[in-house]
């Protein structure tokens, strides 16, 4: 069970902003129905990229429900997030699906993460700027990435160049290649809003592809309110259900200091 948490930590922050709408193949420009689209086409994607970002919402409060697969594991899971874009603060609790006991709680504030298992009573202490979720047993993706979908910034990898911008032979659609030195990102677009994304890590060849079944608006926000993740390399999938969805209320997040932990709990470093 704990393999899985900081994956579905990341998948509930993948869930803030629209991005991904429909099954994509980041390998659809092989099949000779797209063509170079030049630099114009490729300004306006990242200029339709950016734009996402207006449509962030400033803070969220939603309850969860998860249907995931770890190899050959599945879980249910039961939860509530909440947070706050400017002042960079998170807080996500899992209970499970039967019992509804507290299984484990993630809190960010800044660049600071923490993650508690009660009933391990272990508390693992990690940065966002360096967290590797591969470590916790999950997929090979930059933390930063899922968080800036949360926040409302559309997901684009850091110091990247454009590798490659292609427009559909029948002018239905194009596609923006990105690349850094650890991933290609690949966006689709569905006229001029970017509908689909794609993430290869070049070391591993790992594919991890987002799929929004639902989505949620609440004045000029968007929320998703079903999502599909798939890291087919780690047999790894999450069916995440979003309910009771609050976007740009007032609201104070919690925080680990909101919560008296017992003696005797095992503080880890990662």
């Amino acid at each position: 069970m704990r393999a899985i948490i900081p994956l579905l930590i990341a998948m509930v922050a993948a869930a803030a902003a629209g991005c991904a709408q429909k099954s994509f193949r980041g390998d659809d420009f092989m099949t000779g129905q797209y063509h170079p689209s030049g630099r114009d086409a490729i300004r306006d994607m990242l200029d339709s990229v950016s734009s996402i970002s207006k449509k962030s919402p400033e803070t969220f409060a939603v309850e969860f429900y998860v249907d995931g697969t770890l190899g050959d594991k599945k879980y249910k899971l039961l939860g509530s997030a909440q947070g706050d874009r400017r002042r960079k603060v998170m807080h996500i609790s899992f209970l499970d699906f039967i019992f509804r006991s507290g299984i484990a709680m993630f809190f960010q504030e800044g660049d600071d993460i923490r993650i508690y298992y009660p009933v391990e009573k272990k508390l693992y202490v990690d940065r966002a700027g360096t967290i590797d979720l591969a470590r916790y047993g999950g997929v090979s993706i930059d933390y930063g990435l899922l968080y800036d979908i949360a926040t409302g910034t559309f997901p684009i990898v850091t110091d990247y160049t454009v590798k490659e911008g292609l427009a559909a032979n029948n002018g239905t659609g194009s596609i923006l290649i990105l690349e850094n030195k650890r991933f290609y990102e690949t966006i689709s677009f569905n006229g001029k809003n970017p509908d689909k994304i794609l993430f290869v890590n070049k070391q591993t060849r790992e594919r991890f592809e987002i799929y929004v079944k639902k989505i949620a608006l609440q004045g000029n926000s968007v929320f998703f309110a079903n999502v599909v993740v798939v890291a087919q390399q780690s047999r790894f999938r999450l069916d995440i259900h979003f309910n009771r969805i609050v976007l740009n209320a007032p609201l104070e997040v919690r925080t680990l200091k909101d919560v008296k932990l017992p003696k005797g709990v095992q503080i880890i470093e990662m």
